[in-house]
């Protein structure tokens, strides 16, 4: 889910599929095919492909101000765990 979520995000930042794929090292094909598997996982269309660049539907909208949360909170958790823990011992 996480990766899913990251390449969605990727192309929100990059506006454009193929500048996300290359940032991604992924081809354009492979990384729109995982975009349309999570928007049909969903039920919703992220990006309007009318737009150059893309741009995000109103469902788009909701779903990345969502990843950001989400990513942000795993983001946290990893420098949580490696940042060393005090010694409790006496």
């Amino acid at each position: 889910m996480l990766k899913k979520m990251r390449y969605v995000y990727t192309v929100y930042e990059e506006k454009s599929f193929s500048k996300a794929a290359e940032r991604l090292f992924v081809s354009q094909p492979s990384l729109s095919a995982m975009v349309k598997k999570v928007e049909s996982d969903y039920g919703i269309t992220i990006f309007d492909r009318t737009t150059t660049p893309v741009s995000l539907t109103p469902e788009g909208e909701y779903y990345i101000h969502t990843a950001k949360r989400v990513l942000k909170l795993e983001t946290d958790m990893r420098i949580s765990a490696s940042v060393p823990k005090a010694s409790t011992a006496a």
